[in-house]
């Protein structure tokens, strides 16, 4: 009987590191699956292919994506505890958007919310149905600029832009900035992205555009001497990255967690008090 003990014994212990590493190896099959159940294995990401100072750098539209906003991609992608083939790649923005229309591209680098957008991808949302502004990452203002050395009669006072009657305002191909000129009732100069948009205004092919400031700043004394910011700010927003649709339905935490960190990069960059959603 004390033989047959030893015996059955002896076996479980022998037994005992198989099992064990049975199970080491059924937990570890189980986060793998866990973490592709969570983690795409590629993420396709594309942006503007014109200059965006600081955010994108670089007015060489086949040179690879460079400047803050890539920094805080990769960043984010990889403090979401993922590890997906990363694709970078610039567009212009019509053909960005239709790309993230038709989940071509999972991510859309940055863009202002809006009606069109919400449309075509997923943002971050408050439970009320609007674009969650703690989750936006970058705040940015867009003002009214004019010719330096002709525009002494073009005035905006937040309310009411004035000037000749055959001004027309340069905008570029954002959907949130057309809409806006559209509701005012001006007459549009529509530019093939913001840079084409700086440039007829610095050649005079325009009396007035809508530009964003950051991007004002950045330039040489030479263009800044030609620029008249007219104030208030004609749209003040948060910049978000879109998601594709399918990307969200298929890794929701990803892109929460990818949202969170690309608020805290930017809010970190622009030294922002307010803090964002966890």
């Amino acid at each position: 009987m004390n033989q047959a003990r030893a015996s059955f014994s002896f076996a479980a212990l022998c037994l005992w590191p198989l099992l064990a590493a049975g199970a080491a190896a059924a937990d570890e099959q189980q986060l793998l699956q866990q973490q592709q159940q969570r983690c795409p294995a590629e993420l396709r990401v594309g942006v503007l292919d014109y200059e965006l100072a600081p955010l994108l750098l670089g007015k060489d539209k086949s040179a690879p994506p460079a400047g803050k906003l890539i920094d805080w991609i990769r960043q984010a992608v990889s403090r979401s505890g993922c590890t997906p083939r990363l694709q970078l790649q610039r567009f212009p923005i019509t053909r960005g958007r239709e790309l993230l229309l038709r989940n071509e591209i999972d991510i859309w680098g940055v863009a202002f919310p809006g009606v069109e957008l919400l449309a075509i991808s997923a943002l971050p949302m408050q439970q009320d149905g609007q674009v969650d502004p703690q989750l936006g990452f970058y705040l940015s203002s867009y003002s009214l600029y004019a010719d330096a050395l002709s525009s002494q009669q073009i005035s905006w006072d937040g309310q009411t832009l004035r000037g000749p009657e055959d001004m027309r305002v340069g905008v570029a191909p954002v959907p949130a900035l057309r809409a806006l000129v559209a509701e005012r009732n001006w007459t549009a100069e529509n530019g093939l992205d913001t840079q084409n948009v700086l440039n007829k205004l610095v050649q005079g092919r325009s009396a007035v555009a809508i530009l964003p400031d950051m991007l004002v700043a950045t330039q040489p004394a030479e263009v800044a001497a030609r620029l008249r910011k007219l104030s208030p700010p004609v749209l003040t927003s948060w910049y978000y990255s879109p998601i594709s649709k399918d990307l969200f339905a298929r890794h929701p935490a990803f892109v929460r967690s990818f949202w969170l960190e690309m608020c805290k990069a930017g809010r970190a960059e622009q030294r922002s008090r307010v803090g964002c959603r966890e």
